[in-house]
């Protein structure tokens, strides 16, 4: 009993480290729906700078903490809102996990770098390294630098763990008082639950993000600080406890922080107990197994992700697509325009590799040609990023694990006696080198498709964290099994030799100096080898590009719904480009290790392959091009900094800045949070800003036709392009739009229209479905942005203000799809408007209906329910104008009735109102004036009483009037 008590309150004080973490892992993403992969990199960061000022300049551990914790990590948190984190909010799922994980690579680099590097090269500061701190020990945490150790209950417990435990349930606990009990926490949690929404409900949702960045990142640094004597400063080793989290946080289901804190000191303890008592309960093959009781969370962590695999996926049903095509850089060049740069990048690195110029031109020595081999096979590696996420849209975090599987796979295909009946095999009975590539294809390809259907029920996230527990578990057990990775020696890989008639004579015309056959044991061989390779792989890609089954993915991967409709199998394509990609990446791993001469379960550990795909992500992941470059840089990038450093910028202080080793980290990692603004990556990047140019100035020329040729009063003009609408007659109006012009990328949908609403009126805008209704619901309330005209609330001009602004201001939207935030209780969602109690209480009168649910969730009342939980705050505290957009929708009638008798209780109550209506028999009693859409235009308005039926047959009909 003792030994369990013993284990139980160790496993405690490692479970309260895993709870820290994914408490603020869970405050993250309940706050800004981004599941941030850099927090051990930020808790790294905070610890990193109270290392510094504490035990590097002797400040005392109280003032250290605060200056770390509630100065440094707040400016952090601000610092990464600004650049990266409000970007992610709003950039598809895979570009937010790709964007943090470049934190996890850039992060711990850059402070190290500006520390230990910059500071001393450039100021001759004399800092503390972290480095020097892991071997001397020197890294307290908070409290005496002295260790204190007490015996409860003959159970050993120090000082460091008193605080951690602490510190965890104290942080817990305030996090969901703040969540739960506060005004802020109540806009944190509307933004996520519908980001759009919250704008229009007068929550700036700027604001609301740096709030909750700046709480996060505080957990975080605390939580950095407390571990710091259990890890010694070791950068990624913060990372690593994130990822060891993953069980909390996915029992969690990524909401409940009460359930992620219970869920880390269950982890903390099961892991204990596990190890303790495994080799009493487990069979001895299985106990002692090296890496069995190190792979306990990710185990654990796998059968959570599953067992929520159907609760955790997004909702499929939808109009629109999952991910809407990117703009194609390369839009109106030709083919040859296309090709052309490609050829000739192509041509230059051969003629580099294999001396084609001769003396006096640059030629690759035997070193920089092994290096141009290793970028061309890395290259190899990172086409299985172009095909799983650049085709897929699938971010798989266990490509490392395919290709070590491929090279395990190849080595023991080379040692294999195989039958003498198969074809090209050796004498002695052994595989020759291109069945030994095809066996590791075969097997690494079939790991991929037994995985893609472990993972493919997750949604995008949950399958990125699927792939990354399962590439960790996998690297502790299967890899560390003596059988299968050969503990730290590997398998060996042997480089082919081919003696074929007339090969020679080929070679002789590529490769530099006579040639005796080809021995890929030798550099330049190895380029050539990798240039085929490399070279077939890409023309498959193309192919798949083209290909049926290739569209077929890419309709997958912007809507499984629609895919699905038409006929195309999800599972199925997400299986054959996971196996796919796997079978590449399986490739590349024998490649790998032929050219390393051996591959080791060290050789693609997870961290490396998460590198690899911020370096891939850098140059491009839609495109092969962007693979082959990102291979190259990540095998010269030292040579090439220590270049730039010395002989093109010169002096040796550049050249340490630039030759540090962490100075790529810190390159490509900003390269992958680049994927935020641009998805195609570097190789990109100018195509981008050149379409971007040449459609702004498109847009600026059709704006200025439009606004000459209404000067002009030109309708044969006008036409073409917007209404001569005449200006609107501001004063006495709370809304007025006066000559909008507005659209959605680049297509313009509103053509000069203009309408006034007046203070207790009931202005009702018909027309048939696709008209601008509910575009110019948009702008009134800032929700579009328009590209000429105003908007005046109150005779104020608002066409700047943003659509928390304007809320503020008095204008208030309930948009068509309910004005609701359907994760919040009923109470929660009438407190967004409503702050005094004797507001919700008449809220609460008026519909008794929403008294009786105030705590059940908005988005399981019925669709009347929902109308009058929008209607109920806006009835307690009239706004000046309000505008509701197809109000009526999908509700039965009784429903409908009560909806439209609330309107007419706001118009009496002094409100503006515009409604937006496809039914007219509805809203032609209840409106004061009616004006008609068609195609973008107001084609008539006026009092009701002369809207007949002609007038409405031309705005539904298009119907001519006189």
């Amino acid at each position: 009993m003792q030994r369990f008590f013993s284990l139980t309150v160790s496993g405690l004080v490692t479970g309260a480290i895993y709870s820290i973490m994914a408490s603020g892992l869970v405050l993250a993403y309940q706050t800004s729906g981004i599941f941030n992969f850099g927090h051990g990199a930020v808790a790294f960061a905070v610890a990193y700078f109270y290392f510094q000022i504490h035990t590097g300049e002797g400040v005392h551990w109280i003032p250290s903490l605060i200056l770390s914790v509630l100065v440094f990590a707040p400016l952090l948190g601000l610092l990464l809102d600004r650049v990266l984190l409000r970007r992610l909010a709003a950039a598809p799922v895979y570009a937010r996990i790709v964007g943090t994980i470049g934190l996890v690579i850039a992060l711990p680099a850059l402070v190290q770098w500006l520390c230990e590097v910059f500071g001393e090269a450039i100021f001759g500061l004399g800092l503390q390294s972290a480095r020097v701190a892991r071997t001397t020990g020197e890294t307290p945490g908070i409290g005496p630098d002295e260790r204190v150790v007490f015996h409860p209950f003959d159970i050993a417990i120090d000082n460091n763990q008193i605080a951690i435990f602490v510190a965890a349930a104290l942080s817990a606990g305030a996090l969901w008082y703040i969540l739960r009990r506060t005004r802020i926490g109540l806009s944190m949690r509307v933004v996520v639950d519908r980001r759009e929404l919250a704008s229009l409900r007068g929550i700036n949702d700027a604001r609301t993000s740096q709030a909750a960045w700046v709480l996060t990142m505080m957990l975080a640094g605390l939580a950095g600080i407390l571990i710091t004597p259990l890890f010694q400063l070791g950068d990624y080793l913060y990372t690593g406890v994130v990822f060891a989290s993953l069980f909390a946080i996915a029992l969690s289901g990524l909401r409940s922080i009460p359930i992620a804190f219970v869920g880390g000191l269950v982890l903390g303890v099961m892991q204990n107990l596990v190890a303790g008592y495994a080799n009493d309960i487990l069979p001895s093959a299985i106990a002692d197994l090296s890496g069995l009781k190190a792979s306990i969370p990710y185990l654990a962590t796998l059968l959570v992700l599953f067992i929520q695999a159907g609760r955790v996926k997004a909702r499929e049903a939808g109009s629109v697509t999952d991910e809407r095509p990117p703009r194609d850089h390369r839009e109106g060049l030709s083919p040859m325009r296309r090709r052309l740069p490609w050829v000739i990048f192509t041509v230059l690195l051969a003629a580099f590799s294999f001396q084609w110029f001769g003396a006096g031109w640059a030629q690759a020595d035997t070193y920089e040609a092994g290096l141009i081999a290793k970028g061309l096979v890395v290259g190899l590696i990172f086409l299985s990023f172009v095909v799983v996420t650049g085709i897929g849209g699938m971010v798989s975090l266990a490509q490392g694990t395919f290709v070590i599987a491929g090279g395990f796979a190849a080595g023991y295909a080379l040692e294999l006696e195989w039958p003498s009946w198969i074809p090209f095999v050796s004498d002695d009975g052994q595989a020759n080198f291109m069945w030994a590539l095809l066996f590791a294809a075969a097997v690494a390809g079939s790991i991929g498709a037994v995985i893609s259907v472990l993972v493919r029920r997750l949604g995008a996230l949950y399958l990125a964290l699927g792939t990354l527990v399962l590439a960790f578990f996998t690297q502790a057990t299967f890899f560390d099994y003596e059988p299968i990775g050969r503990s730290t020696l590997g398998w060996i890989i042997r480089a082919p030799t081919l003696d074929i008639p007339g090969l020679n004579e080929l070679a002789e015309l590529v490769l530099p100096g006579p040639q005796d056959g080809l021995d890929f044991s030798q550099t330049h061989h190895q380029v050539l080898l990798g240039f085929v390779f490399f070279g077939a792989f890409t023309l498959l890609i193309h192919s798949l590009f083209r290909s049926p089954t290739g569209r077929a993915m890419l309709a997958v991967r912007s809507s499984e719904v629609a895919a699905q409709t038409s006929g195309i199998s999800p599972a199925k394509q997400k299986m054959m480009l996971f196996a796919l990609s796997a079978a590449i990446a399986g490739v590349g791993g024998a490649l790998y290790g032929m050219i390393n001469f051996t591959i080791t379960r060290g050789s693609a550990p997870p961290l490396l392959a998460l590198i690899w795909l911020t370096v891939a992500v850098t140059f491009g992941i839609r495109r092969p091009g962007g693979a082959l470059l990102a291979g190259l840089a990540f095998a010269c990038s030292q040579q090439i900094f220590s270049w730039l450093g010395g002989d093109v910028i010169g002096g040796e202080d550049f050249t340490t800045l630039t030759t540090s080793s962490f100075f790529t980290p810190i390159l490509f990692g900003l390269g992958a949070i680049n994927l935020a603004k641009n998805p195609d990556g570097l190789l990109a990047l100018v195509g981008h800003e050149r379409v971007e140019k040449r459609l702004e100035r498109e847009r600026k020329a059709r704006i200025l036709a439009a606004e000459a040729a209404i000067e002009r009063k030109d309708e044969a003009e006008v036409d073409a392009e917007t209404v001569a609408a005449p200006a609107v007659v501001v004063e006495g109006t709370a809304l007025a739009i006066d000559r909008v012009v507005a659209g959605y990328g680049g297509g313009e949908v509103l053509h000069g229209v203009s309408l006034a609403v007046h203070p207790g009126e009931i202005v009702a805008l018909l027309g048939a479905n696709g008209a601008g209704k509910s575009t110019v619901c948009a702008v009134a309330a800032g929700a579009l942005t328009s590209t000429s005209g105003r908007v005046l609330l109150g005779g104020e001009d608002v066409t700047t203000h943003a659509a928390y602004q304007r809320a503020r201001d008095g204008l208030l939207l309930v948009p068509e799809a309910r004005g609701i935030f359907p994760g919040l209780s009923v109470e929660e969602n009438l407190r967004v408007l409503l702050r005094a109690s004797e507001e919700m209480e008449k809220a609460y009168v008026r519909f008794p209906i929403l008294g009786e649910r105030r705590d059940q969730l908005a988005g399981l009342l019925s669709g009347g329910e929902q109308q009058m939980l929008s209607l109920a705050p806006v009835l307690a505290q009239p706004p000046k104008v309000f505008i509701a957009d197809e109000p009526t929708l999908g509700l039965a009638p009784l429903a409908a009735e009560v909806v439209v008798a609330a309107i007419r209780e706001l118009k009496d109550l002094g409100s503006a109102v515009l409604l937006v209506e496809e039914k007219a028999r509805e809203v032609m009693a209840l409106a004061d004036t009616v004006a008609f859409m068609e195609l973008g235009r107001i084609v008539w308005s006026g009092p009701r009483e002369e809207a007949d039926a002609e007038r409405l047959a031309a705005g539904y009909l298009g119907a001519t009037t006189t």
